[in-house]
């Protein structure tokens, strides 16, 4: 490489890294405003799985309302009310305290705000948890069943309470009127399935959360869901008891 062409290249990256410096540190609480998705998985402070899905409304002034589905060891509870706080430093770190309505205790978690608040990328900080996950803004999206007209890859992977882990992986379309078909392949506990079809249906609620009901395997599986990036995006829960699987889907 020329000394020329040298000198180009460092001034160019030297120019990238300054910008990016200048653009990143600028945060606040303004920048978390607005409807969003999340979904959290990993261990409680007993060990046991848990994931929570949830929709919340930021006020830009650091608190927020929502509710929430969480599945703890296979024990499923859903249309949590929750209310919490949250506080973003100029480097666009941050925390943050959740509690559900009528609940003992207060969940704190640490957070990273990326994409001008579109994502938050979440850790839980309670003694004894390993959890952590992503909080996706709603965007433009339209909440009903006709808002969801898509064909989405959809993955999710958990375990179910006393027969083994499992991951699944297909491609599904959602007809905006009400019906989800398509086909799964998967892994439960070691044992492999390809290509088997998936059909049901879906509701959506007025503010982009939603379920599904579908047959796989000859079995019912039930799920709960938020629309996030502009209906671009799921993020899923399973809802049978003895279940703790999670999931996103994606256009």
């Amino acid at each position: 490489m020329s000394s020329k062409l040298l000198r180009t290249s460092l001034l160019i990256a030297a120019a990238v890294l300054a910008f990016g410096m200048m653009s990143w540190g600028q945060c606040s609480d303004a920048n978390i405003t607005g409807k969003y998705g999340y979904l959290v998985y990993g261990f409680d402070s007993s060990g046991n799985p848990t994931a929570t899905l949830g929709y919340m409304k930021a006020n830009g002034k650091g608190t927020f309302t929502g509710t929430e589905a969480v599945a703890d060891d296979g024990n499923v509870e859903q249309n949590i009310p929750v209310s919490g706080t949250y506080s973003i430093n100029s480097d666009c770190t941050g925390s943050g305290t959740i509690k559900a309505k009528g609940g003992k205790n207060t969940d704190t978690f640490a957070l990273v705000v990326v994409s001008a608040g579109k994502t938050l990328q979440v850790l839980s900080t309670d003694t004894g948890s390993v959890q952590g996950g992503t909080a996706q803004a709603q965007g433009k999206e339209t909440c009903t069943e006709a808002g969801l007209t898509a064909t989405m890859g959809i993955q999710a992977a958990g375990v179910f309470i006393g027969t083994g882990a499992v991951a699944l992986d297909g491609l599904v379309t959602f007809d905006g009127k009400g019906d989800v078909s398509g086909t799964v392949s998967g892994s439960l506990a070691g044992d492999i399935f390809t290509g088997q079809s998936v059909s049901g249906r879906y509701t959506v609620a007025s503010n982009c959360t939603g379920t599904t009901s579908f047959t796989l395997l000859g079995q019912t599986l039930t799920t709960d869901f938020v629309m996030t990036d502009g209906a671009q995006h799921l993020l899923v829960l399973q809802t049978n008891s003895e279940t703790v699987v999670s999931g996103q889907g994606q256009q």
